[in-house]
């Protein structure tokens, strides 16, 4: 993978204020991993900051254009030798239709106890390593007024 796009690379998990459910993708085969389920991610620019990235990819992979809270540091962090990807957690208001690029096929807001499959592995490990933390998170924001 890092000989692909770079050493560094960032994406963001998405939730839904008034659902708690989360955005996926279903990347394209176009990208590696076609077929799965992941988070609106990819390479980090040079002199840009891993949240940025987030928030970029979160933009340019979904069309997203409006407001998105996103937490301080990342919620994970995969690392392994000569590449490092940061996910991070943000919360919008409400659910919005995707605006697709090439890098998906498909898109969905799902619940954390009804995540689709195939999982890509960045989000079987997020899950598999913070899954109770983001279920706290996802019920902490649904609260705040």
């Amino acid at each position: 993978m890092p000989g692909r796009w770079g050493t560094k690379g960032a994406g963001i998990l998405v939730t839904a204020r008034s659902t708690g459910r989360v955005l996926l993708l279903r990347r394209s085969v176009e990208v590696n991993e076609g077929g799965t389920w992941g988070t609106p991610g990819g390479k980090t620019e040079s002199r840009e900051s891993a949240r940025v990235s987030a928030i970029r990819e979160l933009r340019e992979e979904a069309g997203y254009s409006g407001p998105v809270t996103v937490l301080k540091d990342p919620i994970f962090v995969f690392s392994e030798p000569d590449f490092e990807f940061q996910t991070f957690f943000g919360h919008v208001t409400e659910e919005f239709e995707p605006y697709l690029n090439w890098e998906s096929e498909d898109a969905g807001w799902f619940a954390l106890s009804k995540l689709p499959k195939p999982l890509h592995f960045g989000v079987i490990a997020l899950m598999r390593d913070r899954k109770s933390d983001i279920a706290e998170e996802i019920a902490r924001i649904r609260w705040q007024p």
